[in-house]
């Protein structure tokens, strides 16, 4: 039985274990995204949830490039003029 050594694996098969790597990154970050935020619609999250699992290419990239934009906006209104100071 021979070890693999990175000299013996070819270029291609590099290529594309770093690029299931990123893969792998974006999806888990996308993952985490929807956990963490709130959304307008109240099944909103799983939707995305379930589109991330069961279409994990399309679904992760449909994510990050538009349902990122779906999410509810945080209001940041401060009131510098009050007189509570």
């Amino acid at each position: 039985m021979e070890l693999i050594s990175p000299g013996s694996l070819s270029t291609g098969l590099w290529i594309w274990q770093l690029s299931m790597l990123v893969y792998l990154g974006f999806w888990v970050y996308a993952l985490i995204d929807v956990l963490r935020n709130e959304f307008r619609g109240a099944h909103e999250r799983l939707m995305w949830i379930l589109i991330i699992l069961f279409a994990p290419i399309i679904g992760t990239f449909l994510y990050l490039s538009m349902g990122r934009r779906a999410r509810k906006r945080r209001d940041f209104k401060p009131d510098f003029h009050s007189k509570n100071q």
